[in-house]
């Protein structure tokens, strides 16, 4: 009865996200209406270890599978009673992050490190955080049926942001699971021409057998988001007694901004598979089955692995205020209306033959070696109507992997992939990571060294793009990067602390003028990070600091100093309610942030205006009460008494004081 009931939840999910999907493909052509992963680790972005982390729930397991081979490892659910309303916040997806105010905007983090490489369709970069990769894609396994639902809201009717997000997961029998999920933000904005509206959902399923294993989904994605290219004078918010000719700021939605009637569409399609064949033999255990025979169980000795991924994006920059964005840029290569479109799409295959750790006492690791196709074709503007430019290029990788990953004492991976035909030719990664985990004070401590080697072809869209007001073909370098770093956790000190330092050669970065430039000489970025928690009792205080200093800061502007610190007491009352009451704080110092230009959605140099040294403050109460988490927060609330200068990019301010409320729900039993 309860596999039937999430059967049925499963296809009510489906279908509210097709129906949404259809709603906002039913308007006018580019029409769009407005009136209907805790703190990420100080590891660069691309690490190809991530620790193991046990559910409290041992009938419940979710896992994620790393690039291109597909192996398996323990993911973290969202389960934790303690600082749920952060999770719900853009600024809680790292220390210091830009985006455009509104939830669900285009954002970039501020930590250099959590930066990942471009994409080839380096436009949906600007919605990382929103988008499902085969990297961050859960799979379960779960012995009873499991669902979570979670809602958030914050703003009056004109303004309000809105979040749905659900996951429905079953499984049919030991070996196969299949659920949906679906992500649903809704903002109208606090001003004008800001609104949002981001649907994404997914249907995956896993196989899992001793000898074989699949696991598989289908993505859809869809992005809207207006575009007003901020607010006309940045005084609005810092200085608003300034003005007194009837528009001064009782209301966010009168202050002027560049240009309305205008937004970008981002779309894409997503079809994933990596499935592997086991080659083995039985081994007999202790004990003995129902039957009274000794036991035995299969032992995987090597493994053919296939990979599929399959990628169809499209981008659209669309206004129907000619006036207000023509007047913006200098360049005018296509006549007529701003209508400008490109489209991609990829697929990519990868063999792989693995030799297994652990199925002798002798074989102390894994090795892998693998080959990677990848086909990709583009299509961008001509100045001729109707006309297209259409790019083919096919890249083949060879590598090898050896990894070690059981035990504690000491685990490693060392990856090497190398283009050797195509475009990509040249192109090559060496990655490698080394752990060591030891007990200190009764409670486990480890240390871990991370370092790459790459020489990168730079994305496609960043060598070439056509469009009404940006138009280039350039043949760029090739990129080196060069990283080491460590890591220092404690738990009985409640301690991590990290640093590494990168030196990039060739660097590619889009300067004032909006078209990407590249910096031949050696750019240096160092990088230092401290997490210290402290406990007393009820009393809790967390706190992390970034450090980092760029040798070339015109070119790559970074905050040197960027703070969390949160505050609150958390008591349990009547045994079963958890309360969390507190205030938390993010920082960072000032710094000429980059400007975000919406004809192109990328981040853009600008030398005029310094964004920082504002506290972003929140005060909050988060509970729990067996399977549900809800809180209730009042977001902003230091602009209320300290120097409103909320900006979170160059002329993109924050959301002035809000209350924003959530609810989490899981049911699982």
């Amino acid at each position: 009865m309860k596999q039937f009931i999430h059967i049925v939840l499963l296809s009510v999910l489906f279908s509210g996200a097709l129906q949404a999907q259809r709603s906002g493909e039913s308007r006018k052509r580019g029409g769009f209406s407005l009136s209907g992963l805790s703190s990420p680790t100080s590891m660069p972005a691309d690490s190809l270890v991530s620790d193991s982390t046990r559910l409290n729930s041992k009938r419940i397991t979710a896992f994620r599978l790393t690039d291109k081979i597909g192996d398996t490892y323990i993911a973290p659910m969202d389960t934790n009673r303690m600082n749920y309303y952060n999770s719900t916040l853009v600024e809680g997806k790292s220390v210091a992050i830009g985006y455009l105010g509104n939830l669900g905007s285009p954002l970039q983090s501020k930590i250099f490190s959590e930066r990942k490489e471009e994409r080839d369709f380096i436009f949906a970069d600007a919605y990382d955080y929103y988008l499902t990769t085969p990297t961050n894609a859960n799979f379960f396994d779960t012995k009873i049926p499991y669902s979570n639902l979670m809602y958030t809201t914050m703003g009056g009717s004109t303004q309000k942001e809105e979040q749905l997000k659900g996951t429905l997961t079953s499984n049919f029998g030991k070996k196969v699971n299949v659920g949906a999920d679906l992500d649903y933000i809704y903002g109208r904005g606090y001003y004008n021409s800001n609104g949002t509206k981001l649907l994404s959902y997914r249907l995956f399923g896993n196989y899992i057998s001793d000898r074989y294993q699949m696991y598989a989904y289908l993505a859809n994605s869809n992005f809207v988001n207006f575009e007003n290219g901020g607010i006309t004078n940045d005084r609005y918010i810092t200085n608003p007694d300034d003005y007194t000719d009837g528009r001064r700021v009782t209301d966010t939605k009168n202050i002027p901004v560049r240009y309305s009637n205008t937004w970008n569409r981002v779309r894409g399609k997503q079809f994933f598979v990596s499935h592997r064949y086991n080659l083995g033999f039985m081994r007999t255990t202790e004990g003995t089955d129902e039957d009274g025979d000794p036991k035995e169980e299969f032992v995987p000795v090597s493994s053919i692995i296939h990979t599929l991924e399959y990628k169809d994006n499209r981008r659209r920059f669309i206004t129907h205020d000619a006036a207000g964005v023509d007047s913006s840029y200098v360049n005018n290569y296509i006549e007529g209306s701003v209508n400008d479109t490109t489209s991609y799409w990829s697929i990519k295959n990868t063999f792989a033959l693995s030799l297994r750790e652990g199925f002798q006492d002798w074989a102390k690791f894994g090795l892998t070696a693998f080959i990677n196709i990848d086909k990709s074709r583009y299509r961008l503007m001509d100045s001729i109507p109707r006309n297209k430019y259409i790019y083919d290029e096919v890249s083949t990788f060879v590598g090898g992997e050896l990894s070690k990953r059981q035990g504690s004492i000491l685990t490693y991976v060392a990856r090497g992939e190398l283009g050797i035909v195509g475009p990509d030719a040249g192109e090559f990664r060496l990655t490698g990571e080394l752990k060591s985990s030891f007990p200190l004070f009764r409670k486990e401590a480890s240390i871990k060294a991370v370092g790459y080697i790459k020489n990168l072809t730079p994305a496609f869209y960043q060598r070439h793009y056509h469009s009404k007001y940006f138009w280039w073909d350039y043949k760029l370098k090739n990129i080196q990067r060069v990283y080491a770093g460590a890591e220092v956790n404690l738990e009985s000190t409640r301690t991590n602390l990290s640093a590494g330092v990168e030196s990039i050669q060739n660097y590619v970065y889009f300067n004032t003028q909006g078209t990407p430039d590249q910096f031949e000489s050696n750019l240096q970025v160092i990088t230092a990070r401290l997490k210290q928690d402290f406990r007393f009792g009820a009393f809790n205080w967390e706190n992390e600091a970034v450090y980092q200093l760029s040798s070339e800061k015109k070119i790559l502007p970074l905050p040197q100093l960027s703070l969390y610190s949160n505050m609150y007491l958390g008591v349990k009352l009547a045994k079963v309610l958890t309360l969390q009451l507190g205030a938390d704080v993010h920082y960072h110092t000032s710094y000429y942030a980059p400007y975000y230009q919406p004809a192109t959605q990328q981040f853009q140099l600008q030398e005029e205006v310094e964004v920082g040294n504002y506290p972003l403050i929140n005060a909050y109460a988060n509970l729990h009460l067996k399977q549900a988490r809800f809180f209730v927060m009042f977001y902003n609330v230091g602009s209320k008494f300290v120097d409103p200068e909320y900006f979170s990019l160059p002329h993109y301010p924050l959301n002035p004081m809000s209350m924003k409320m959530g609810i989490s729900v899981t049911f699982n039993d």
